[in-house]
């Protein structure tokens, strides 16, 4: 008997599928063969430029400086390449030990830097991170020069394979000789009585066990005339709301016109809307994956309205801003007993703690307690996944001056990780948003969208 699918794709029913026929073909194995409809720099394509193989990125913030690629080292694409094991080292002989150069390298904003996560005694490094041991006296503790090789090449081999600390020598980062002047440089690092760091500022900010967390004040995140976010989307998706695309069809026709606004829906109400977010992501059959609301907008866009609605891009961020914050206020409530979200979050669970890029970290490295959560990286503070809200996307960032969604995010903190970046409408990156949302809706936390942040 031939099978037949009815699909019912609205917001409503969410993508629900009525299978009328036996021999149902959905599953919880791990998507595939899913071709990316995200904006082109969000695909991360590599090609070649100039003779070298390079990845498409972004061209704003910190994106546009990552020249290199990473293709040979691990991605959270769910056919990549594992990890490296850890590596044994002994320290080679013959080389002498310059603190000078040692000091030069811990700073040095292209081989680490190691000052994002340690702090020195130097009151021109800032900020500096304490994710890592204080290292201002490290000196005082008579640590073998070998120990101290050994944690820089491969600190797997000392701290065990979940050491958040990057091989630097091992995964060919840092030379040996370079490892032998920042372990010269190191211990140098000695206190007067010993134990007792220099004091180099009086600036409490300088030192990050001192720092203060500062939250900046930028008003009503619910305001448009305080977040740029808003006023984006009340220019863009709006009216995009109302207005036929090629297919002759506006999102009004079937999901109800927008009503006056409230207190936590300053655009406007949609009745129909109301609730939505708070049960993404979602399994969907019909694409045999998980699918965050701006997944769902880039298929559902174009296939019911003719409108083109790309992940990543402008008309994407703005209409997911526009229907989460009818949700605003109520508590995550993604549906957990489902076998498939279950599956989701068992994998994205595995890609949170999978590591990646040439350094061979991962999100667990900076979100967890065993990690560098509610400490500083540089002059960041770091959420946990395990108690913060980490998924109230899309925000406007004031650093870039734009919209940012959560799998833009993903795909930044692989730039310092050494990595390429996959697409930003990736199954995986859909599991992986899904596990976070997922403590988020065991604890309760609330849809607040869009927030704005530096």
């Amino acid at each position: 008997m031939k099978k037949k699918t009815l699909f019912h794709v609205g917001w409503s029913g969410a993508l629900a599928t009525v299978v009328v026929a036996a021999g149902c073909a959905t599953t919880s194995e791990k998507p595939s063969n899913w071709q990316s409809r995200a904006i082109p720099p969000s695909q991360g394509v590599v090609k070649e430029v100039d003779g070298k193989r390079t990845q498409i990125r972004y061209k704003f913030a910190g994106f546009g400086r990552a020249k290199g690629n990473y293709e040979k080292w691990p991605t959270h694409a769910y056919d990549s390449v594992a990890y490296f094991p850890p590596k044994t080292a002994k320290m080679p002989t013959g080389i002498k030990g310059d603190p000078k150069k040692g000091h030069a390298i811990v700073k040095n904003r292209q081989k680490g830097p190691c000052t994002a996560c340690h702090l020195i005694p130097d009151p021109t490094v800032w900020p500096m991170g304490n994710m890592g041991p204080d290292l201002r006296t490290i000196g005082d503790r008579n640590l073998p020069d070998s120990r101290l090789f050994q944690t820089i090449y491969d600190p797997r081999v000392v701290f065990g394979k979940d050491s958040p600390m990057a091989p630097f020598g091992a995964s060919g980062m840092l030379t040996e000789e370079e490892i032998v002047h920042v372990v010269a440089y190191l211990q140098s690092l000695k206190g007067n009585p010993p134990g007792t760091p220099p004091k180099v500022s009086d600036d409490p900010q300088w030192n990050p066990y001192t720092r203060k967390v500062v939250k900046p004040d930028y008003g009503d995140p619910l305001d448009p005339t305080a977040n740029p976010g808003l006023s984006l989307t009340d220019s863009l998706a709006v009216p995009l709301w109302s207005k036929a695309g090629s297919k002759g069809r506006a999102c009004v026709e079937c999901h109800g016109a927008i009503k006056a606004a409230d207190e936590t829906r300053s655009l406007g109400v949609i009745d129909s809307m109301v609730g939505v977010a708070t049960r993404y992501p979602k399994w969907s059959d019909k694409y045999g994956r998980m699918m965050s609301i701006e997944d769902f907008l880039e298929v559902h866009a174009p296939e019911t309205t003719g409108h083109a609605m790309p992940a990543q891009g402008q008309e994407n961020l703005t209409m997911s801003i526009l229907v989460k914050m009818q949700s605003n206020g109520m508590p995550y409530q993604i549906d957990l007993k489902n076998r498939h979200v279950k599956a989701a979050v068992k994998r994205g669970e595995e890609l949170f703690h999978r590591p990646v890029g040439q350094r061979g970290q991962k999100c667990a490295d900076c979100h967890t307690k065993r990690g560098g959560a509610h400490k500083f990286v540089g002059g960041r503070y770091l959420a946990d996944v395990d108690e913060d809200a980490m998924v109230n996307h899309p925000y406007y960032r004031t650093a870039w001056a734009r919209l940012i969604d959560i799998r833009i995010r993903f795909q930044w903190c692989m730039t310092p990780l050494r990595t390429n970046y996959i697409a930003g409408d990736s199954p995986e990156y859909a599991d992986l948003e899904t596990y976070i949302v997922a403590q988020q809706t065991k604890r309760g936390d609330k849809v607040l969208v869009p927030r704005i942040s530096h």
